[in-house]
């Protein structure tokens, strides 16, 4: 069985994925994939990181789409393209593997589409109230509301903008998802006992 789990910032992703794979005794592929990656690709876990993350401007999309319809009237991409779309290649085929290795929980890195075509997926997306997810911000990194607030729109902000470069679809729209849970509303350990239930019948 394989697990994704798609989190809001602050809404208790990183102790609702730990608890959950010590629940279940599952491989948590999340903070080691760009040190593997790396490993693979000769660069470092922060470079990997940078890459996967980065928002490209207007004019690189508008020449990506350009050299697409009309390849012969257009050079290759500069190399940081390559390397950006060798790096994306080699995350999605980390993802397939641990997904063939069975019984892993898969954190963001677009794990749901990644692995949309496997029956055997269980796809997460963890929420909760914007006021709810200051509050734990504020609380475990010490900043201000404002600043937390603004915080929150950034990371998110990327993961939205990374899924519609990437994948083409809306980060955190339900139809993408199996099971869609409030953190605030359930609780952390309310949490990992329903998507311990969610999976069973699939299993």
């Amino acid at each position: 069985m394989i697990i994704t789990i798609s989190r809001e910032y602050g809404a208790s992703g990183r102790a609702v994925t730990h608890g959950l794979a010590e629940r279940l005794g599952y491989r948590l592929l999340d903070e080691d994939l760009p040190v593997v990656v790396a490993a693979r690709l000769g660069m470092s876990p922060e470079a990997v990181d940078g890459i996967e993350y980065r928002q490209s401007g207007f004019g690189q999309r508008l020449l990506r789409s350009l050299s697409t319809a009309m390849p012969e009237a257009f050079q290759p991409a500069p190399e940081v393209e390559d390397l950006h779309a060798e790096t994306q290649r080699e995350i999605e085929r980390l993802i397939h593997e641990a997904a063939d290795a069975g019984n892993v929980i898969v954190v963001g890195r677009l794990g749901n589409m990644v692995l949309r075509d496997r029956p055997d997926v269980l796809r997460v997306f963890l929420t909760a109230p914007l006021a709810w997810r200051t509050a734990q911000i504020v609380t475990a990194l010490g900043l201000t509301e404002q600043a937390a607030k603004a915080e929150i729109a950034r990371v998110d902000g990327g993961r939205r903008h990374h899924a519609r470069e990437e994948a083409q679809f809306d980060w955190g729209d339900p139809h993408y998802y199996d099971l869609v849970l409030d953190v605030s509303h359930f609780g952390v350990e309310g949490a990992i006992a329903l998507i311990d239930a969610a999976r069973a019948p699939h299993g």
